[in-house]
């Protein structure tokens, strides 16, 4: 019989996290029946989708006291459809406790997927209790995260780095060609500079839309793909600088790789990340990337041989580089070209896949006889 692992997830939005989940779930129910149990969300209907055991909890930012009890709940009523082997944490390390009260001789394996905004530290502090408290393994996405922890205080003996994977896109270029017309793009004319990011303050889109200011040409076009609170900001910034005319916001895009495929230079200006999801669709494709040098940015792209590496906040500088990159045909392919050999060697679906399948052999074999 399969191993049962159950992946726990805080919410089901469209973000990284559910991103590698979804990876997760659909690359590894060969080898292991997998079950899932997240509260509803925007993201729900591609995980609803899955031919897996799957229940709801109360999300618990909208009733902590419906929603503790709830999981505890249903973890159990998962049980007595199978014996759980492994459960799966991803992202809220807050619900650790919960898990571990349910089944407590149940291996837990917990993902931070990274943290953003102001209280960062703190929640990368309050990861390492939770995780040492409650925590048999605990994956990061990015070596910066690694370090991170560990001198934060996490038992390193429990640390595990599993670089985020994505799968190498079937690209179709029917579907870029009604792209190109939805969004009124020319790539046989135009030089098009593109990110995808949730459009709030740690993604830095302020300080591109900067740079792409500094940068001259009529021909140039910058595609920010991606929604959030800041995305009326943004617009009203783009307007102020004189080149709303020139920047296209998709919105949220459920076909991105299309998208990105008619991109000639990917950017990266964000003020804290850890593995980026888009970044690493990037170097698929064999996209030159430019990127600040923050969190795990700086291990996905290598500084003058897939892309550069500039200061965060910094539009003088990043306007330089993407100025280099945009007047240089032969040194966007070379960087192309090394990019997507790092993307093979490093931060392809199968090997975190195969990483991530062993670390949970490894700690099913730890606690053979969970209850």
């Amino acid at each position: 019989m399969k191993k049962h692992i159950l992946f726990i997830l805080p919410y089901l939005n469209q973000g990284g996290t559910e991103k590698q989940a979804l990876s997760l779930i659909k690359g590894l129910s060969d080898h292991y029946k997998i079950s899932l149990l997240a509260p509803d969300g925007k993201g729900a209907p591609q995980f609803r989708a899955l031919p897996i055991l799957q229940s709801e909890y109360t999300k618990w930012e909208i009733n902590f006291f419906k929603g503790f009890p709830e999981l505890i709940a249903k973890i159990k009523e998962i049980k007595k459809e199978q014996v759980i082997d492994l459960m799966h944490v991803h992202g809220a390390h807050e619900l650790m406790l919960a898990v571990n009260l349910a089944l407590r001789k149940v291996p837990i394996l917990f993902t931070v997927h990274g943290y953003h905004g102001a209280s960062a530290k703190f929640s990368y502090q309050m990861s390492c209790w939770f995780s040492n408290w409650f925590a048999d393994r605990v994956i990061c996405v990015c070596e910066a995260e690694y370090n991170l922890l560990r001198e934060l205080g996490l038992n390193e003996k429990k640390l595990h780095l599993i670089y985020n994977g994505v799968k190498e896109p079937i690209l179709n270029a029917d579907k870029s060609l009604e792209l190109t017309k939805k969004f009124h793009l020319d790539p046989y004319n135009q030089i098009i500079l593109g990110t995808a990011a949730r459009l709030e303050e740690a993604k830095g889109l302020t300080y591109l839309l900067q740079a792409f200011a500094k940068l001259k040409g009529e021909n140039l076009r910058l595609v920010i793909a991606g929604n959030g609170e800041l995305e009326s900001s943004l617009k009203q910034e783009a307007q102020d600088l004189g080149i709303s005319d020139r920047v296209i916001f998709t919105g949220y895009l459920n076909d991105l790789p299309n998208l990105m495929q008619l991109f000639d230079i990917f950017v990266l200006p964000s003020l804290q990340e850890a593995c980026s999801l888009a970044c690493a669709e990037a170097m698929s494709q064999g996209k030159p990337v430019v990127g600040t040098c923050v969190g795990g940015i700086e291990e996905q792209v290598s500084d003058l041989q897939t892309g550069f590496i500039v200061m965060p906040r910094d539009p003088d500088s990043l306007a330089a580089k993407l100025g280099e990159l945009i007047a240089d045909q032969n040194l966007r392919d070379r960087f192309a070209k090394n990019g997507y050999s790092r993307y093979r060697e490093l931060f392809s679906n199968e090997i975190m896949l195969e990483k991530t399948a062993q670390l949970y052999d490894l700690t099913i074999a730890a606690k053979p006889n969970p209850m």
